[in-house]
């Protein structure tokens, strides 16, 4: 969890135990000023508000100067690519199988981090997004920075984390635009995915619907809404932007995303061209395979 992460409760209006709002000023009267409640009611016995959420909304507060020579319009094309079911072994952390070797296809290989034998992969490895974009812009300390939003049914570890930090690294021409939906479509191991600084990430919303009921367990009143927008724009943000310029993780970030994507050690143009060939190769295989 993150110091600058914004947790909060939701208020049904349904429920007639849901707390009053001078409950909730006098609960805030309590607490520090960095720490809010905008609400709280009543729960099912059996509620459990991780096992329980529906969806999960993120941000990622990114300085516009960050995007190299990228407009905002064509990141935000790039972020859009994660949106949908994909396999999310190549932008997560602990989640690539061993063992697998690598595919052959017309004398060339490349390693393989899921088994190629199941039609449609291994199924914990996938992961539903359903936004991924550049939400909105807000200028502190005198500079743009860009607010991404990142909302999905559940997330692996560290992946938005790794998709922020492949979308930067496209971004600054490390990285063809084209390998990122190969990587989320292959089981072979694409290595494209630096690990962007935590500091710029905040939890902002997650949602309880119950199926069985086909309702929201808990559901956010306009009021609550309203009152953590406010907040994020008076604490969250500016506590973020302060972070990352006077720890200056997002410069060391990339500034070693640079050196590692843009040397030796990384993937030259033959190689991408190569992964191209044997990904492709691998994709009639599994599509014969499916055939017959």
């Amino acid at each position: 969890a993150h110091d600058s992460a914004l947790t909060t409760a939701a208020v049904s209006a349904a429920h007639d135990s849901a707390l009053t709002a001078a409950a909730v000023a006098e609960i805030n009267s309590h607490l520090p000023p960095e720490v809010r409640l905008f609400g709280g009611c009543t729960v099912r016995k059996s509620f459990h508000c991780r096992e329980c959420a529906s969806s999960r909304s993120y941000e990622y507060l990114l300085p516009a100067s960050a995007l190299g020579g990228m407009g905002v319009a064509e990141f935000d094309a790039v972020l859009s690519t994660f949106e949908g079911s994909h396999k999310v072994h190549n932008f997560c952390s602990g989640l690539r199988g061993k063992g697998w070797g690598c595919w052959e296809h017309d004398g060339e290989s490349w390693p393989l981090a899921l088994d190629p034998s199941r039609r449609q992969g291994a199924a914990f490895a996938y992961r539903s997004v359903l936004f991924c974009g550049v939400h909105r812009s807000v200028v502190l300390r005198g500079q743009e920075h860009l607010v991404l939003r990142i909302a999905g049914v559940s997330f692996m570890l560290h992946q938005i984390r790794h998709m922020i930090g492949t979308a930067l690294a496209i971004a600054h021409g490390l990285v063809p635009r084209d390998t990122l939906a190969l990587a989320l479509r292959s089981p072979l191991q694409v290595d494209i995915s630096p690990l962007a600084p935590g500091a710029g990430l905040l939890l902002d919303e997650i949602r309880w619907f119950d199926l069985g009921k086909r309702a929201e367990d808990l559901a956010f009143p306009p009021s609550a809404h309203a009152a953590a927008e406010a907040f994020k724009e008076a604490s969250l943000y500016p506590h973020i932007a302060e972070r990352l310029a006077s720890e200056e993780s997002l410069e060391r970030f990339l500034g070693r995303m640079r050196d590692s994507f843009g040397g030796a050690k990384h993937y030259s143009a033959a190689d991408y061209a190569r992964l191209r060939r044997v990904n492709a190769g691998l994709a009639e295989a599994t599509s014969r395979r499916g055939a017959g």
